[in-house]
């Protein structure tokens, strides 16, 4: 880039907006002109009563622009003599190209900003002027130089290569199931639901996560490399970044900068940050590829995306954080947050859809007390008016984005339906960021609200085989050929019982993941629950693999505790485990009810929380088997 250029521009850009704006355009239009017609002089001169010269004598900066290119003064003109090269011009028409395509998805707020300073209540004043901030901003994601940048960083042949292997996984099932004539939720589908796209947004979630962005909670020293934590927040002024976090190193106190970064352009190079970053750059990605999506901002400190299905067609919630689509309750039921408002924003519209997100209207709006209901209306109304009018919609556009709008209007009048928690859509805490930090936040209690789970194991029949994977968090209940009868989502959600705040931890840096207890617990312990209901039933063998990693002093111990009847003052007898990769028993034989339970305890210093890692396995693998149970059952009566 030219510095010359930079600085006469840098220059044009401290006039008022007007004149700024009308100097540029000016400035373009020679550019363009000549750019067009290198050999053409008439287009090299430009006489001093033309009002294109009227505006640029208007705004400093502007004829030293054309100057600093090889502009030459003449009798009544400026001349772009014929020698002078055009390498100054291109740069100049390059830059106030780039410049014009950006203020074209601009909104034109002079309006707005003129209503807001007839709002006395400053609350609801700095409410809305967040609201025309958020706006503006995502317009940023239109640039297509930028979307062909993001494009490029995709991995998409190997994408589109995984969604084929679900989808012919999903065709896989859905002809067992009309074989055997199912009664289950995967019956009811045929290959006609499956939908390429929404399955893609999938597979680019998943990679999003575990491949390409990394979560920071604190950087780490610049000095020693060393664990640092939070200290202050310094404001910034520079447009790239709104505030600046100072982290202090607790070895040797060296203070650290972590910039909170908004500029999507930056980040898909540093590809690290916490919730914003990372929805502000996912929903960057998913319009470089075509589809329509929009940020959502939930003023209770969270940000995610949301994609158009065009196949359901509404809006679907992806949460690039914790790899979650379509489960818009999850902060309400899972983290319990206290909503208030969420609203999101697209180059088409910025609509409130804090009613997506909620079963608790009653308690929502009691909390919306930032700004009347009706003020909030009118603005918003107001700026999609304006955009609709900036973006100069052809009218089967506008036709498209109101009938969609309309549509969502309906959908969020009701209130959504609760999952049911058969077919595993139960909700969980928030797992991305670390355990201290979330619990400070409300977002993760010390107890796991999935606790008193009991698998119920004689209902598959005589054999029971439940695999959990650490990495996709899933637990599956598998028949003998390996096709799959239940599942259940979030390792908390399947087991009995957990003390010592155990959690899963995510290493992004190692690309690891395990579950552990907090740190300021020296013992950690969580049990699973199997019951036998079926009165002919009872257990006849039990076999254990798990996947655990001790460091020095750290230790996990496992147990397996046998009920032999099923009444209050049931005999029970306590087995331990010595060898948890391979354990295989048949002294549970007759009982009908077995807890087995894992303890981890040891380890030395600040990090003796991580020196017992339960599960412990690769980001990156995709084997279904951190733990394996299997369980034999036979007649009572035998």
């Amino acid at each position: 880039m030219d510095r010359d250029v930079q600085q006469c521009l840098d220059l044009l850009n401290e006039n008022k907006d007007r004149e700024r704006d009308d100097a540029e355009s000016a400035l373009l239009n020679v550019c363009q002109n000549i750019l067009s017609h290198p050999n053409d002089k008439q287009y090299r001169e430009v006489y001093l009563d033309d009002p294109i010269v009227q505006k640029l004598l208007c705004a400093a900066g502007a004829m030293e622009c054309l100057f600093n290119i090889g502009f030459i003064e003449a009798e009544n003109s400026l001349v772009l003599p014929q020698e002078v090269s055009l390498s100054k011009l291109r740069t100049l028409q390059s830059l106030l190209s780039k410049k014009s395509s950006t203020k074209r998805n601009v909104v034109d707020t002079t309006a707005l900003y003129d209503l807001l300073s007839q709002i006395s209540v400053p609350n609801e004043r700095e409410f809305l002027t967040k609201i025309i901030h958020h706006f503006q901003c995502v317009m940023q994601y239109e640039n297509p130089n930028l979307q062909e940048k993001a494009r490029k960083l995709i991995p998409i042949a190997n994408l589109e290569i995984a969604t084929m292997k679900r989808i012919r996984e999903l065709q896989k099932r859905m002809k067992i199931s009309k074989v055997n004539q199912e009664k289950n939720a995967e019956s009811q589908y045929t290959e006609s639901d499956i939908d390429t796209m929404d399955l893609f947004l999938m597979e680019l979630s998943h990679w999003f996560k575990y491949k390409f962005f990394t979560w920071v909670d604190s950087p780490r020293c610049t000095a020693c490399f060393g664990t640092c934590e939070h200290y202050m927040v310094v404001l910034s002024n520079d447009p790239k970044y709104t505030q600046v976090e100072i982290h202090r190193c607790t070895s040797c106190e060296t203070l650290v900068e972590f910039p909170r970064y908004t500029d999507p352009e930056l980040l898909l190079t540093l590809r690290r940050g916490r919730c914003g970053e990372w929805a502000n750059v996912f929903t960057l990605l998913c319009q470089s590829l075509g589809y329509d999506a929009r940020l959502v901002y939930d003023q209770t400190d969270h940000v995610w995306t949301e994609v158009w299905s065009i196949r359901e067609n509404r809006w679907i919630h992806v949460d690039p954080c914790e790899d979650i689509i379509d489960r818009p309750l999850m902060y309400e039921k899972g983290w319990k947050k206290q909503l208030s408002y969420i609203i999101a924003y697209s180059k088409d519209e910025v609509q409130d859809v804090t009613w997506r997100y909620t079963r608790d209207q009653v308690g929502v709006m009691k909390r919306r007390k930032l700004c009347s209901e009706e003020t909030l209306l009118h603005f918003i109304e107001s700026l999609n008016k304006q955009r609709q009018l900036s973006n100069n919609y052809s009218a089967a556009r506008r036709q498209y984005v109101i009938k969609r709008r309309l549509m969502e209007l309906v959908e969020l009048i009701h209130i959504p339906e609760e999952q049911n928690s058969d077919d595993g859509k139960i909700y969980q805490g928030r797992t991305t960021g670390s355990f201290a930090w979330r619990l400070a936040r409300g977002e993760i209690s010390q107890t796991s609200s999935g606790t008193n789970y009991s698998w119920d194991i004689s209902k598959y029949g005589e054999m029971f085989h439940l695999y959990y994977s650490i990495v996709k968090d899933v637990y599956k209940v598998m028949d003998n050929d390996g096709k799959k009868l239940a599942y259940v989502s979030g390792w908390q959600n399947g087991v009995n019982s957990v003390q010592g705040g155990i959690f899963r931890k995510l290493e992004y840096d190692w690309k690891m993941v395990y579950l552990s207890r907090s740190p300021e617990n020296i013992r950690g312990q969580v049990s699973w629950k199997f019951i036998v209901t079926n009165p002919n039933l009872c257990v006849s063998t039990f076999n254990l693999q798990a996947i655990i990693k001790v460091y020095p002093s750290g230790s996990i111990s496992w147990q397996i505790e046998a009920f032999f009847d099923d009444t209050n003052q049931s005999k029970s007898l306590v087995f331990p485990i010595d060898d948890c990769a391979n354990y295989h028993t048949d002294q549970l034989k007759g009982s009908v009810k077995l807890i087995l339970t894992a303890t981890l305890s040891g380890g030395q210093g600040d990090c003796a929380w991580q020196h017992a890692q339960l599960f412990r396995q690769s980001l990156e693998s995709e084997e279904d088997k951190s733990l394996i149970v299997n369980i034999q059952m036979k007649s009572r009566k035998s």
